[in-house]
């Protein structure tokens, strides 16, 4: 795959969110954006569809905090869910590079032909598999995490109406950085009051599994196409009919004549 389509096909999808994002809901601007990413990745003839997905991710979030066209709703779950997926979407890209060399080497001992195809196929739908899970795992934990919101929500009711409960929200606030060897990280507190928005997380999370899927089926297309010579056959008749169509074009004709 050219590097030019690693990145016209996410460019593309991240063009129409920005345009989209101002008077379009944030679910249907973003699956606009990846049909026409993956549209682009299409055309371009490869399968590459799980980069190109988690550039589009990363350019989308990229985008959300570098420019102001974006409604501020953006900047809650969807940011995280993009950042989140696109960063693990492009590790899962860079660990079947970084493996490749010695999977193809190993595949090339087993398989007599296309064994780059075969590992780009096994490679895919690992990343699939991984992707898949991580996007259960995390919406898992987001609807865990709309119990902090409930809670912040009924402490604070329960102590005006003077039960005296400790306000969740007080505690929070008091406790809204952590500090990790030696560097201050400050937690969201819109996350940890609110809680993350599970419909968002699992939606964002849909978008690059879909990316995955797409590409774990092409791979496995051209692997099928490479091991059982489907390719050269079909070269072959290619190559026959333009002979026989030469052939037939040369022949010379009878004499009408007579």
């Amino acid at each position: 795959m050219r590097l030019a389509n690693a990145v016209t096909a996410p460019a593309a999808g991240v063009a129409v969110v920005v345009a989209l994002a101002p008077v379009v809901p944030v679910a249907a601007t973003l699956l606009v954006g990846a049909v026409v990413a993956m549209a682009v990745t299409l055309r371009a003839a490869t399968h590459r569809y799980g980069l190109v997905g988690a550039l589009y991710l990363l350019g989308v979030g990229a985008a959300v905090l570098a420019l102001a066209r974006f409604p501020f709703v953006w900047n809650r779950t969807p940011l995280f869910a993009l950042w989140g997926f696109g960063l693990l979407s492009l590790a899962i890209f860079c660990l079947r590079v970084a493996l490749g060399v010695v999977g193809r080497r190993a595949l090339a001992l087993v398989v007599d032909e296309g064994a780059d195809s075969v590992w780009d196929a096994l490679s895919a739908f690992g990343g699939t598999l991984v992707i898949a899970w991580s996007v259960l795992t995390a919406h898992e934990k987001a609807v865990r995490s709309a119990g902090i919101g409930i809670g912040v929500s009924t402490t604070t009711v329960l102590d005006a109406l003077g039960y005296g409960f400790p306000v969740l929200a007080g505690v929070l606030r008091r406790y809204r950085s952590v500090t990790v060897a030696g560097q201050e990280v400050v937690v969201p507190l819109w996350a940890v009051r609110n809680g993350i928005d599970a419909t968002t997380v699992l939606f964002v999370g849909c978008l690059i599994v879909g990316f995955h899927t797409v590409g774990t089926l092409a791979a496995t297309w051209q692997a099928v196409k490479d091991t059982t010579g489907y390719a050269t056959e079909r070269a072959g008749d290619s190559v026959g009919n333009d002979a026989a169509a030469a052939g037939s074009g040369d022949r010379p004709q009878g004499d009408e004549s007579g």
